[in-house]
């Protein structure tokens, strides 16, 4: 028999018990698959001459496989659209974290009309420890949930805030297309805040051929967007920065090495408690350039607050101008700057996308997990309560790994409160906050889990629903001014 998909589709309709997604059904050399569903369980149905590459059962001819990383891998080889790729050539791409593995459809559908790339692949290290998964894991989903939707315009898959090279290379090895370097154990905060005392003695004790570098480089000269730097600033910024900057260009010269393919090479600076000046980003930029790194990305610290889940908190003309100039900073140097905590900053997207004229890197996550719950909480009550109230009682490890500062006792208490008042409960900054944080906590416990993955498989298109809707508020902010 000759196989096409109307003969996949045909046997998987004689198997009466799954649910087919015909956006998904396609074919290639031979072989054709399409998404299904059994019960809360989605498979991989296989039919033709690559069928035996995926592990799997067979059913009245079709091979029934699951979506594990390893089937993902011989998906993205009979279907390379599936496998995700280098952003570099496009003005506007978005992270789109998803550490449920469950987001991307919805993604897929909130992207529809805009002229972005996805990076629907995101995940640091911390949020694969939190949620108990691998990089290989992360991508898989992204692949079989691109496969489901039909969607064929690419996507990329980003190793987020790596710190070392054997998390560079475990990322790349995985499959990843873009490095966020984080650097931020190789930034000297407390310089920052030093005397001038303290400030030359620090600045005294660097090798010779630093200090000679740098003022030969930037001090005397007229410099772009910044002018003259004194000699007092010029120390300062060299101890905050000068061991970071080597840090990435090791970690750039490693990549350089080591990737098979293009790899996008964002720089990170923004997870400090420090405002990165204008004068620190040219400084850092221009000696990147010089020790040729050519990051497509990089992420300062802007002014104001940009914490998890909730809106930007700061004085918004002091960051239009502050943007404006680090804009003309990335403008000079050849790259695009990378807004990290994006979600939820509507406030700033206009400036934002103003400014940049949307040639930008903007990164999301924890929506798609707060969307997720928003759904429990209207839904099944009983289970938000409960995850609720392990959210407030374990805020305070949650913080261990995320920087809040709502108070949690702004929450109001949810024994007092109807069902129907529930989905408020993420409207409001702190509970939204506390949510948000508690994600790895809560997915930790089988309670948890074993009542909310079957639950959300039952109400998937309600989930897709809430992405198109706030995925979709963030990109029209984004654009509006184009």
């Amino acid at each position: 028999m000759s196989i096409t998909i109307d003969s996949l589709l045909a046997a998987l309709r004689e198997n009466g018990n799954l649910f087919v997604y015909d956006r998904s059904a396609d074919m290639a050399d031979g072989t054709a698959a399409a998404i299904v569903k059994r019960g809360t369980e989605k498979l991989l149905a296989v039919m033709g001459e690559h069928a035996d590459a995926f592990s799997g059962e067979e059913q009245n001819g079709v091979k029934l496989c699951p979506l594990s990383a390893d089937n993902a891998v011989q998906l993205q080889a009979l279907f390379p659209y599936t496998k995700p790729k280098s952003h570099k050539d496009h003005a506007f791409t978005i992270g789109l974290g998803d550490r449920l593995g469950l987001a991307t459809p919805g993604h897929v559908r909130a992207i529809a009309g805009y002229d972005v790339y996805p990076v629907f692949a995101q995940q640091s290290i911390r949020e694969l420890t939190l949620t108990n998964r691998t990089f290989s894991d992360v991508i898989a989903a992204a692949a079989f949930g691109v496969f489901q939707e039909g969607y064929k315009g690419g996507y990329g898959a980003d190793g987020d805030h790596l710190k070392t090279k054997e998390e560079i290379r475990y990322a790349i090895e995985s499959g990843c297309t873009m490095i966020t370097l984080d650097c931020s154990e190789h930034i000297d905060i407390q310089a920052a805040a030093y005397t001038d005392a303290e400030v030359d003695a620090a600045y005294a004790a660097l090798p010779a051929d630093v200090r000679s570098h740098y003022e030969q480089t930037y001090l005397g000269r007229d410099l772009p967007f910044i002018g003259m730097l004194s000699l007092s600033e010029l120390k300062r910024i060299v101890l905050v920065f000068w061991d970071a900057i080597y840090h990435a260009e090791s970690c750039y010269q490693y990549i350089e090495e080591i990737k098979t393919a293009d790899v996008d090479f964002e720089m990170s600076i923004d997870e400090t408690r420090t405002i990165t000046s204008p004068a620190e980003h040219f400084v850092i930029a221009s000696e990147l350039l010089a020790h040729g790194v050519h990051p497509v990305s990089l992420a300062p610290h802007f002014s104001g607050e940009f914490e998890k889940g909730i809106e930007y908190s700061g004085n918004l003309n002091d960051f239009a101008r502050d943007f404006e100039i680090h804009q003309k900073i990335a403008d000079h140097f050849g790259y695009k700057l990378s807004v990290h905590s994006g979600s939820d900053k509507f406030s700033v997207f206009s400036t934002v996308g103003r400014v940049t004229g949307c040639h930008v890197h903007v990164k999301t996550a924890g929506t798609n997990w707060l969307e997720a719950m928003r759904v429990v909480a209207k839904h099944n009550p009983a289970l938000y309560r409960k995850a609720h109230k392990f959210a407030l009682e374990h805020r305070a490890e949650a913080e261990k790994y995320y920087h809040v500062s709502t108070n949690p006792a702004d929450i109001p208490n949810i024994d007092l409160q109807n069902d129907a008042y529930l989905p408020e409960y993420l409207q409001l900054p702190a509970s939204r906050q506390t949510m948000h944080i508690a994600y790895g906590l809560l997915l930790e416990q089988e309670w948890f889990r074993n009542e909310f993955f079957p639950f959300l498989s039952t109400y998937e298109e309600e989930y897709y629903a809430g992405l198109v809707s706030h995925i979709g508020r963030h990109l029209l902010y984004l654009t509006a001014e184009r």
